[in-house]
């Protein structure tokens, strides 16, 4: 411990220093001399000592101003203070340990006393600093806004945090081992990532099996740290619930706001499919025309029409989050440009493209349905005077190092593309970074919440997924999400 330890010599004798300084050295002390009182304590507080050897005797400010001042300094007050002074009496110590002074010393001092005493005194402030720490640390842990607990690598648990016990139903607050709150399908997910690669954060949402609330929802991120000469695992444990409550509610107005433009469009189309079929009607009614069947056929064909137009703008407003399942892509996203064929009037010119033999990937077709209409609108203001809005689906391999929109640095590797491109007027470099902000809109107060493109940074990362975008002012923009393949695809 010594080897480490910093001394601070403060004597205004440059003998006295010498002859400290020689003795000391050999021991591995790293020494620091002040020549003053004032210099003492502007050494102090830049180097922070593990000791200060203080004479007593010194002119302008001496060893008794120099200690209260140190006592006074909330940095440097549980510094160990180890008084040289060539007085001997009671009242002197006294006044000594009245400054603040751990010790005293008297000269001239016995080296084998002074080496054996300093070894004593850093052993034992070493010993104070480490258990300080601990105590920190421990306070950290107990006092944490979110749940902490170190367990075994099966599991047992050493330490736990009262946040997380607060999570918990009293019964079950005590379980002995940390996956048995948890499904086991949650518990081989944790246990698999810690044995594959223990340097990784894990953020894995789920369920507590014993929960205080039936509808909490938390976070576990996991590693792996020394402990006691092996290694434990450690687990941080936040209760996301309000925040997956607000998220369902953003999702929700953005949903209904999405419905509220589509309806307008819709009632439009509406109207005309109703006039079409009415006027066929009257036709048949007033026995005009040589084909009733050509009539039938436009009343038929209209009626399936507006059917359809009304059945997805109502699967689309009762969408709700649901698990993601390992499907195709592409049946939701062709809804939506059926939908916006429909609904976006003749100055669209909207285009599907899907590629051939796409394999599954895990998402939720409802969220997927949204994603790609947030997208489709979003194209669509940016071309207010018409223009051509292309969706395509196909497969791509991402390589490492590429950047995507908030940051995100994607996992190299194969990625099923969605792709909604328009030629309309691009976005200019000043909105680029606030672009996917929640609330933040370049339109009017009252045609916009700022909800979109949010929502879909959100349910695209809740895939694993990423986004990236190309842009040019006056060329058109691109919008590419990326969702994972999974190995088991296919």
């Amino acid at each position: 411990m010594t080897a480490l330890s910093k001394i601070l010599i403060v004597d205004d004798e440059p003998n006295a220093v010498r002859l400290l300084r020689n003795l000391l050295i050999a021991d591995g002390y790293q020494l620091l001399v002040a020549h003053s009182g004032a210099e003492a304590l502007h050494v102090a507080q830049s180097e922070i000592p593990d000791l200060v050897l203080l004479d007593v005797m010194m002119p302008e400010m001496d060893g008794y101003e120099v200690c209260t001042k140190l006592r006074a300094d909330p940095a440097l007050a549980n510094i160990p203070i180890l008084m040289l002074t060539a007085l001997d009496d009671r009242e002197s110590m006294l006044r000594g340990l009245e400054a603040g002074a751990d010790d005293f010393l008297s000269k001239p001092f016995d080296s084998i006393e002074l080496r054996a005493r300093l070894r004593t005194i850093t052993r034992l402030n070493r010993f104070r600093q480490l258990y300080e720490e601990r105590a920190r640390m421990e306070a950290a842990i107990n006092y944490a806004p979110y749940g902490v607990v170190l367990a075994e690598l099966d599991g047992k648990i050493l330490q736990r945090n009262a946040a997380f016990t607060r999570l918990l139903l009293p019964a079950s607050a005590q379980l002995e081992n940390f996956y048995n709150y948890f499904l086991p399908e949650v518990t081989a997910k944790l246990k698999q990532t810690i044995a594959a690669n223990p340097t990784t954060v894990l953020a894995l949402e789920t369920a507590l099996k014993f929960s205080q609330n039936t509808a909490t929802v938390v976070e576990i991120s996991c590693t792996l740290i020394p402990w006691q000469g092996r290694r434990i695992v450690h687990f941080v444990v936040r209760d996301r619930t309000e925040e997956k409550q607000l998220e369902e509610q953003l999702l929700h107005s953005q949903r209904i706001e999405l419905l509220g433009q589509l309806a307008g469009s819709t009632i439009h189309d509406v109207n005309n499919i109703l006039s079409a079929i009415y006027g066929s009607a009257q036709l048949i009614e007033m026995k005009e025309g040589q084909n009733f069947k050509i009539h039938l056929d436009q009343i038929l064909t209209s009626t399936e029409r507006g059917a359809s137009m009304l059945r997805q703008l109502m699967m689309f407003a009762r969408g709700e989050d649901a698990a993601l399942e390992l499907t195709s892509p592409t049946e939701p996203a062709a809804e939506v440009a059926a939908m916006i064929k429909e609904t976006f009037g003749r100055l669209y010119e909207v285009n599907y493209e899907a590629a051939a033999d796409l394999p599954r990937v895990l998402v939720d077709p409802t969220q997927i349905h949204q994603i790609v209409m947030n997208l489709c609108v979003n194209a669509r203001d940016a071309m207010p005077e018409g223009g051509q809005l292309t969706i395509q689906i196909d497969r791509r391999t991402i390589p490492s190092g590429l950047t995507a929109v908030m940051g995100d640095t994607p996992a190299a590797g194969d990625y099923i593309v969605i792709s909604v491109r328009d030629n309309g007027t691009g976005i200019p470099a000043h909105i680029l970074p606030k672009l996917f902000d929640p609330f933040f809109s370049t339109k009017p107060k009252d045609k916009g919440t700022g909800l979109g493109l949010a929502t879909v940074i959100r349910l695209v990362r809740r895939h694993k997924g990423f986004v990236t975008l190309e842009t040019a002012l006056g060329q058109g923009t691109c919008f590419r999400c990326h969702f994972p393949i999974e190995a088991n695809a296919g």
